[in-house]
């Protein structure tokens, strides 16, 4: 049997700062924990990233979300600056950017600009891409290292996770003495 080889483009489609509200608003779709992988844990940024960096042969909706992805950060940072005393979304936290999603999938997020999707279109996006992007074939830039398929055991036995103990620079863990 012979697999398709997807050719990763050169470059993504964000800038650091998108990328970064990306990795945050995926982080709050799908949050991983001690025992079981989140969107961060399997890069599903990358995912979004790579697939609008692709030519609309790859999908036919992929020009349309170029246009939209753009807009609909702009104004997601601009809403997370009015809520959250001037940090953007790059700079949340997980409820912060978690509050700030179940606005926009409600549509009561102010302000929201006449050129962006309906705020509930623009939940239903991010929510479908992070879902792609954790649980698709690596191959297109998500579940990194099939991190999400060996958890539930798909193609391959179940594996447990565990998400490293974070240690500081002295080996100490955070809150100990060093």
């Amino acid at each position: 049997m012979t697999m398709w080889l997807l050719r990763p483009p050169d470059t993504g489609f964000f800038d650091k700062e998108q990328r970064r509200a990306v990795e945050v608003l995926f982080d709050a779709v799908l949050p991983g924990g001690p025992k079981r992988p989140g969107a961060d844990d399997a890069d599903a940024a990358e995912y979004v990233d790579r697939l609008l960096a692709m030519g609309p042969g790859t999908h036919p909706e992929i020009p349309s979300w170029r246009a939209a992805y753009p807009v609909l950060l702009a104004a997601l940072d601009t809403a997370a600056r009015q809520a959250n005393g001037g940090r953007g979304v790059p700079d949340l936290d997980r409820p912060e950017a978690t509050a700030l999603l179940r606005g926009l999938a409600a549509g009561t997020l102010p302000e929201w600009p006449a050129d962006a999707l309906a705020q509930p279109a623009a939940f239903t996006l991010l929510r479908a891409h992070c879902i792609e992007g954790c649980f698709g074939d690596p191959r297109w830039g998500g579940n990194r290292a099939s991190v999400i398929w060996r958890w539930y055991g798909y193609l391959t036995p179940a594996a447990p996770f565990a998400r490293p103990s974070p240690t500081a620079a002295d080996g100490a863990r955070p809150g100990e003495e060093s």
